[in-house]
């Protein structure tokens, strides 16, 4: 078999005893990747023929990453989550393709090409990981960010027509840029906290703060608030963890938020002002700019509250949703299937559902838990040998599973809806490859059981704190 391992020449007793089963996840995976082409077999014969065809390497890379996982001490439990995660993206997709007929047709080679993607991330990680404790990077982060916004105020194109410029077209190929800045948001707030530098409180307060209005100002300016949603959580979750408990810190994050609430709140005074003004068609330069923003946050706030204001406009895509999935029932429905908006990406989740039912649906929530119960735990970890990856893979793990229940929730009409892609269900050739680097790195990093690093790549400093025993310490002692 593949999942084998060394023996560990203890006593027969202990090994009994400490036998490893963690092997089973890998199987678990491949029964459920297989057991998919069955449910949409049912579904639609030339969906599940499509899906059998990308099965084959999917069930490649399961069983070699899986092998590879298992005998590096990983976290076996995650690899299962991203492995069943990304067999149901894909089935649903295309199915997605058979019922909807959406604008843009899956490609499996795209797909692959995300994979390939993620292998080179890895591969290239230590070079990149290097440049996390260098403090100018500190400063190229923030520097990345703010071209990423300038580009896109200038260059941006909106090719769905939503008002938002997030994208940018090269020639035939269109990337989702406002992507690209949650990964400088990873290298900046890795950096703020690496091991390397010694860094105030007050310095890591004014230099975040900063960091965090440039993501306000640009998001405003392209008329994009889901990503910055993202972030705005990523923020404040980092500073609460990551930094040292003080009363400037108490102080900052209560502030933080208070003013995110009164942006909220005063957002609704000042669309009952420029509504005046929009309809005339008086308005100023700055009033130009702050109106689309106040707008879809009046607008998606007022739907969470009452989705029927507006049934036929910009409810419509969320009434919809709301009908199909009380049509969905244990095994799904797809006889309002057609008349569901964006099933590809935003209401992915809500696709998920009224194609293979409700079960599979909340199992696919709990597959996301694991995902922050796993990579909560690898960062505990890490956090005792180098705070740099530590954050670095916390970071990962929020924006994984925040994005994929703010989507979730605001689908449902639970929470504002924010139009983001969900991570391994919605499609998208920019965002896939991102979603499975970052799975690949929190594989990584969980290997050896979080320890990354043998003890003589450790750095010397941090070896000398955590005071590492050296092998047979405990008989000698």
């Amino acid at each position: 078999m593949f999942f084998t391992k060394k023996k560990s020449g203890i006593e027969p007793a202990a090994e009994k005893e400490a036998v490893d089963r963690s092997d089973r996840y890998i199987i678990l995976a491949v029964l459920i990747q297989v057991g998919m082409s069955g449910l949409l077999f049912l579904k639609s014969r030339e969906a599940s023929l499509n899906y059998l065809i990308l099965l084959i390497p999917i069930l490649i890379v399961t069983a070699f990453l899986g092998t590879h996982t298992y005998n590096k001490d990983g976290d076996m439990k995650l690899f299962f989550a991203f492995a069943v995660l990304a067999s149901i993206g894909a089935a649903l997709q295309f199915l997605v393709d058979e019922i909807y007929h959406p604008p843009t047709v899956f490609s499996p080679v795209k797909y692959l090409i995300s994979f390939g993607c993620s292998f080179l991330f890895i591969l290239f990680y230590k070079l990149f990981r290097k440049m996390l404790n260098h403090s100018v990077t500190l400063y190229l982060a923030i520097l990345m960010a703010a071209g990423i916004y300038a580009l896109l105020y200038f260059k941006g194109v909106d090719p769905n027509g939503y008002g938002t410029k997030a994208w940018l077209t090269v020639g035939p190929v269109t990337f989702q840029l406002t992507d690209f800045t949650k990964i400088t948001a990873l290298i900046f707030y890795s950096t703020l906290f690496s091991s390397k530098s010694e860094r105030s409180t007050w310095f890591i307060l004014v230099i975040s703060s900063f960091f965090f209005a440039l993501n306000l100002a640009g998001s405003v300016l392209i008329h994009e608030l889901g990503s910055f949603f993202i972030l705005f959580f990523l923020h404040l979750s980092v500073l609460c963890i990551f930094m040292p408990h003080s009363m400037a810190k108490r102080i900052y994050l209560i502030a933080i938020f208070l003013f995110c609430v009164m942006v909220v709140g005063g957002s609704f005074v000042l669309y009952k002002i420029l509504l005046p003004q929009a309809e005339s068609g008086t308005m100023n330069r700055i009033s130009t700019i702050i109106w689309p923003v106040v707008k879809k946050i009046y607008v998606r706030f007022s739907l969470t509250a009452n989705l029927n204001s507006d049934p036929y406009g910009s409810g419509y895509q969320l009434l919809q949703g709301k009908k199909a999935l009380w049509m969905s029932g244990l095994f799904g429905n797809t006889v309002n299937f057609s008349a569901l908006p964006v099933p590809e990406s935003d209401m992915a989740f809500i696709a998920l559902a009224s194609a293979f039912g409700l079960p599979l649906a909340f199992f696919t929530v709990l597959m996301f838990l694991r995902i922050f119960i796993s990579g909560s735990e690898i960062s505990r970890k890490i956090s005792e040998y180098d705070p740099a990856d530590s954050v670095l893979v916390y970071s990962v793990t929020v924006m994984l599973f925040l994005q994929a229940m703010i989507v979730i929730l605001g689908s449902c009409n639970l929470i504002p809806f924010t139009g983001l892609p969900i991570p391994f269900l919605s499609r998208g050739g920019t965002y896939q490859a991102i979603v499975f680097s970052f799975a690949g790195l929190m594989i990584s990093l969980s290997q050896n059981n979080g320890r990354k690093y043998k003890e003589s790549e450790v750095d010397p400093d941090v070896t000398e704190q955590l005071e590492i025993p050296y092998p047979g310490q405990d008989q000698a002692q």
